[in-house]
């Protein structure tokens, strides 16, 4: 259906007395790597591989949602993805336009994501927890068009909140929309029960506009360099940035991981515990399931860890992605219940943030998951970097973020941005078909990120070796500067998670007037268990150097987090030293 390009491929090589399948790397002395690819790179566009899926297993499940109760196979999720490409460009939108969604977890978001790119638009990827000035800055940010809501939640009333900002809406003509504050913003749909004043009904753009020849058109006219998706940066330092990602990088992204995730061997049910808005849930988890003709189950909305293991046990699912913090929910809910590991389980995908050794170990252990895997990417690079092969064992996955992913290349550089030795710690930049096209119209930003020669700065401290491997040292803006010393949280984290009584733990640097940043581990202990700071001493004792012990502990029920389920030190740090911890 669509052309490759070419590659030579070599020969295989060992590496942890594993033998691996043809990978073709190059490296040198020094700390870099290129993987020339196992496969030649696709040059196809997201809508033609969705199709090419739908023509493969037509009457297989696509999406199951647990909470909708709505079940779609791929032939009728391709119909009514068409039929609202359709629909987008009979109200005016061209090539290009962006297409704004903003909605929890649910099969309107996934038949959206396959409409704009059949159309050749351009899908924005909105945070549902997000309040009324951070839409507006996503709205402004991209020019958008059009946007989808969903219907309201609990605490998440959608259209209420666009009533707010748009005081016109509810006076509008449905699909005429003429909003003083959003000049560009011409159409609203709303997905949900009832009609919603000013708004186009999704429901109509489904099923009104089937069987449309045109479509075939707008995926002809689409180009695999075009952009693709929008996913926003978390924004902890600053205002969220818009960062793009073209056909090419998710059509070979969702390729490359689904396939180091087994989701091309046989029919897998994946569990889509982690939020849509989100890389590790729009291209890992949904469209790296759609490209390999998966079955998604949806857990429920937003997240809901009941929900999560209800799904992940009732519907027998094969393959779990999620945070780190998503799978200790999950172990710890598993242990309160004395429930029996699901043997149907082939895979677990941890990703989104870095995760300790022991966690792998507790997934494979207390889920009997026959494969668990390390995945590493930014938004800025369409997802994944590197990621666990086939056949690593749970200390290299323990031990490390995987293995290079396919046609992408990295090297690890100093301060002033030469390579340094092999396992030597320095700032990881990347370059691949899967890196950005841009910020979003953010220039200035986008060449503090991606140079001249198309290397992108990833911000990560971390080591790599010469068989392929990386591991993370921590975030360059994470390490705590005590008394001169540089030292990463993760090492310290790591082990304080190994702990019997620590369900996470985070470490920090706070305020100190002699040393400048002192540490403070927080903590989140197992239930009933208590941890004193002179048990956090002797449990480090001979692991690490007495600097970087802990010299301050707090206990808390709950990390705060992003939607995506990130941990967000800054507002850890903020409380600590407001004294609200």
């Amino acid at each position: 259906m669509f052309n490759k390009t070419y590659i030579i491929l070599v020969n295989k090589f060992t590496s942890r007395q594993n033998v691996r399948w043809a990978s073709n790397l190059r490296s040198t002395t020094d700390s870099y790597l290129h993987n020339q690819g196992s496969e030649p790179l696709t040059l196809a566009t997201l809508g033609d591989v969705i199709e090419e899926t739908v023509h493969k297993f037509p009457g297989r499940v696509a999406v199951k949602s647990m909470h909708e109760g709505i079940s779609l196979t791929y032939e009728e999720l391709l119909l009514r993805a068409d039929s609202m490409a359709y629909g987008l460009r009979n109200q005016g939108l061209q090539k290009g336009d962006r297409v704004g969604v903003w909605s929890h977890n649910s099969v309107s978001y996934l038949v959206s994501l396959v409409a704009a790119a059949r159309a050749g638009l351009i899908s924005v990827l909105i945070n549902p927890a997000y309040e009324k000035k951070e839409l507006s800055f996503c709205i402004k940010k991209s020019g958008m068009k059009c946007l989808l809501i969903s219907d309201a939640l609990p605490k998440r009333e959608y259209y209420r909140t666009l009533e707010q900002l748009i005081p016109e809406l509810k006076d509008g003509k449905p699909g005429l929309l003429k909003s003083r504050e959003f000049p560009f913003l011409s159409s609203i749909i709303a997905d949900g029960r009832n009609k919603l004043p000013g708004t186009i009904s999704y429901k109509s753009l489904t099923e009104d506009y089937k069987n449309r020849s045109e479509v075939s058109q707008y995926v002809k006219e689409t180009k695999p360099s075009d952009g693709s998706i929008i996913h926003f940066t978390s924004g902890t330092t600053g205002e969220p940035k818009a960062a793009l990602d073209s056909h090419l990088g998710v059509v070979n992204n969702t390729y490359f991981t689904g396939k180091r995730n087994t989701f091309h061997e046989g029919h897998h049910n994946i569990c889509v515990q982690v939020p849509i808005f989100h890389a590790l849930g729009s291209v890992v988890t949904v469209l790296g399931g759609f490209r390999h003709g998966a079955s998604l189950v949806l857990a429920a909305p937003i997240y809901d860890i009941s929900a999560n293991v209800k799904a992940l046990f009732g519907e027998k699912c094969t393959a779990i992605t999620g945070t780190p913090t998503m799978f200790v929910d999950i172990l710890s809910q598993v242990r309160a219940q004395g429930q029996e590991v699901p043997s149907e389980l082939r895979v677990a995908v941890a990703a989104g943030a870095p995760c300790s050794p022991q966690l792998i170990r507790d997934i494979q252990t207390h889920l009997n998951a026959e494969s668990v895997k390390s995945l590493y990417g930014l938004t800025e690079t369409t997802a994944c970097i590197f990621q666990s092969n086939q056949g690593d064992s749970i200390d290299v996955v323990a031990e490390t973020v995987g293995y290079i992913q396919d046609h992408v290349e990295v090297k690890v550089v100093n301060e002033q941005g030469e390579i340094v030795p092999f396992e030597t710690p320095g700032e990881l930049v990347v370059r691949g078909y899967n890196n950005m096209i841009c910020y979003w119209d953010e220039p200035e930003k986008t060449r503090q990120t991606l140079d001249k020669d198309g290397w992108l700065k990833t911000g990560d401290k971390f080591t790599i070796s010469k068989d392929g491997y990386g591991r993370i040292v921590g975030r360059i803006k994470d390490i705590i500067v005590r008394g001169g010393e540089n030292i990463a949280p993760k090492e310290i984290e790591d082990l304080l998670n190994t702990h019997p009584d620590v369900e996470e733990s985070q470490v920090v640097g706070v305020s100190d007037k002699r040393v400048g940043e002192e540490l403070c581990a927080v903590v989140r202990l197992r239930e009933g268990a208590a941890l004193s700071l002179d048990d956090v001493t002797k449990h480090l004792t001979g692991e690490i150097a007495r600097f970087k012990f802990p010299r301050i502990l707090k206990v808390t029920q709950e990390f705060p987090k992003t939607a995506s389920g990130k941990i967000q030190k800054y507002r850890l740090r903020e409380m600590i030293e407001k004294g609200l911890l």
